[in-house]
């Protein structure tokens, strides 16, 4: 697994989007602080899939090796979407590899709309409240084909996972969960099903932002991150 360290400092596990590995704004900003380690899925842009990772609980696996072998204790992990789902599942299967959980619009624990779905334009329009904030490099069409393929070599076509769904209630790390109030691609009730089952967490409603939140409002997700990594449970709390 291709993985890229950006960055000196606390370590923080990055895990993408299904849209493939992104240096946003917001990562940028915490490189300043921290150690961005950045793994490319298997199958993901352009690189070589893997026939004995089917799953996201079976990539979360993956990454839990990797952080056992590099960081060598527990890390600060950062799930985006696709990667969201990933995050949680490595929280139920190596607790102890994760101190500080951040979800951004996770997925894995609702069905997507079947129209946007079969829609690629349309999923794509979804994504951002305002795309002309996009300062990332655009990926080649055949790559992004290429990253949609693989949702359904991972069984996350539709987006949701009940085995996960059921195992939330286990994950021990204090988790900060994002959504973004305009986003159409994961619903709001998820978000809150989400926060009910997990022990310990914080949901917090991004404004005026759709499923991409660091590209949307960067400003205001650096600081919630930034906080929450710093102070914890306290992140909230005016000093």
């Amino acid at each position: 697994m291709k993985v890229e360290v950006r960055g000196e400092g606390r370590p923080l596990v990055y895990l993408h989007p299904a849209g493939g590995v992104r240096w946003t704004k917001v990562l940028d900003e915490l490189s300043r602080t921290h150690a961005i380690h950045m793994p490319t899925f298997p199958g993901f842009d352009g690189t070589p899939a893997d026939s004995s990772l089917r799953t996201r609980k079976a990539l979360a696996l993956r990454v839990g090796e990797y952080i056992e072998k590099t960081t060598k204790a527990p890390t600060d992990v950062l799930g985006c979407s696709f990667g969201g789902a990933v995050a949680l599942w490595l929280a139920v299967e190596k607790p102890q590899l994760v101190d500080h959980l951040v979800l951004e619009c996770p997925a894995g624990l609702q069905t997507i709309d079947p129209a946007l779905r079969a829609d690629p334009a349309a999923f794509k329009q979804a994504l951002y409240r305002y795309p002309e904030k996009i300062a990332f490099e655009k990926k080649a069409d055949e790559i992004e084909a290429g990253n949609r393929a693989m949702m359904a070599h991972y069984g996350a076509t539709d987006g949701t996972d009940p085995e996960l769904l059921e195992k939330i209630p286990t994950i021990q790390a204090v988790t900060l969960v994002l959504h973004g109030t305009e986003d159409r691609i994961v619903g709001k009730e998820s978000m809150q099903l989400l926060k009910a089952r997990l022990r310990k967490a914080f949901l917090v409603y991004v404004w005026d932002a759709a499923h991409n939140i660091e590209v949307d409002q960067p400003e205001r997700m650096l600081a919630l991150v930034q906080n929450f990594l710093e102070h914890s449970d306290a992140f909230m709390v005016k000093r």
